[in-house]
């Protein structure tokens, strides 16, 4: 294998440096949103904003939203999550999966858990 100087007088190897950046690579890609299911923590924080916003939702402040983990990631699949108010009313909203990247609606909320789907 060929060797060669950089401009500070160094030896690298380029084959050496080329698989080490490739493996660099591959596993920043696989640590970020290559998983299956859907982050709880993203799915709880969608949920806050949505209700919280005084412009899409109610502008009350939300205690505790608690989402299932183990959703995979499959676009139009829906699920729900437990939101608790500050005077301990409890609602559940339904998300939905739009996108491969885990892209999430706010499709209802309702003071009865939905039939539909329960994953816990």
């Amino acid at each position: 294998m060929a060797t060669r100087k950089n401009a500070w007088n160094v030896e690298y190897r380029r084959p050496l440096t080329i698989s080490v950046l490739f493996s660099i690579l591959a596993l920043l890609v696989a640590g970020c949103g290559g998983g299956t299911d859907v982050d709880r923590t993203k799915a709880s924080e969608t949920v806050r904003a949505s209700l919280e916003s005084k412009r899409e939702g109610f502008g009350v402040p939300v205690e505790n939203v608690d989402c299932p983990g183990g959703v995979k990631v499959e676009p139009g699949t829906q699920f729900e999550c437990e939101v608790r108010w500050p005077d301990g009313t409890v609602a559940y909203a339904l998300l939905k999966i739009r996108t491969d990247e885990a892209d999430l609606n706010l499709e209802s909320l309702s003071p009865r858990p939905f039939l539909r789907q329960r994953i816990r």
